[in-house]
């Protein structure tokens, strides 16, 4: 299923301050949906769309809020720190921003994209600068890597936006390139979490080939 479901990480209620929202599914429910919704993975908002309608239900709470457009809680910190509107980090570096869990020895904070890693971007005193992730099997940063050339201004996301997307765009080409296949779970992997002897993920090597991971 290519719709989300379960809780929406990054989507704190603004009701009662819970990361414990999951997507609220407008229309006629199918049979998958009520099997969601009865294991709390999804909640239905009803059969007639009310427009402009929210995104999220808060299981907390019950609230029902939000907008596709809205940043995540990590979106909007680095809007924050870059000193721009979200709307400025879309058009620069598109959405979908997850912040590392602390900043590096120099101060720099970092935040990465995709899934797996494709981008990074740290951001300082002096500006930001776009990275190649490289992550451990088990998703955490091992190490991040400047590409020579991609060191910016703050100014430069509101006046340079495509220079930049194009930046981001060939570091995250590179690293797709990079990607290898698992035929076990049918689902792409950063190379330092694939075991080619096997050609499976470290997981799945693990799990299901005997193969120590």
């Amino acid at each position: 299923m290519s719709e989300p479901v379960g809780v929406q990480v990054g989507r704190v209620c603004p009701g009662c301050g819970r990361e414990d929202s999951v997507p609220l599914r407008w229309g006629m429910p199918a049979v998958e949906d009520f099997r969601l919704a009865e294991r709390g993975l999804v909640a239905l908002g009803g059969c007639l769309l009310p427009g402009e309608e929210p995104i999220l239900a808060c299981r907390s709470c019950g609230l029902e809020w939000g907008r596709e457009r809205d940043p995540t809680a990590d979106e909007q910190a680095l809007a924050d720190l870059l000193g721009v509107q979200y709307a400025d980090v879309v058009r620069a570096l598109g959405r979908g921003w997850r912040r590392e869990n602390a900043a590096s020895d120099d101060g720099m904070q970092w935040f990465i994209s995709g899934e797996p890693a494709q981008v990074a971007v740290g951001v300082d005193d002096l500006g930001f600068v776009l990275a190649r992730p490289l992550t451990s099997w088990d998703g955490g940063r091992t190490d991040l890597l400047p590409t020579d050339g991609s060191q910016f201004r703050r100014d430069d996301l509101l006046w340079s936006p495509d220079v930049i997307a194009e930046a981001a765009e060939i570091i995250a080409a590179r690293r797709r390139r990079s990607f290898r296949w698992c035929r076990t779970c049918r689902r792409a992997h950063a190379p330092e979490s694939f075991v080619g002897a096997a050609g499976a993920c470290r997981p799945c090597a693990s799990a299901f080939t005997g193969v120590e991971a």
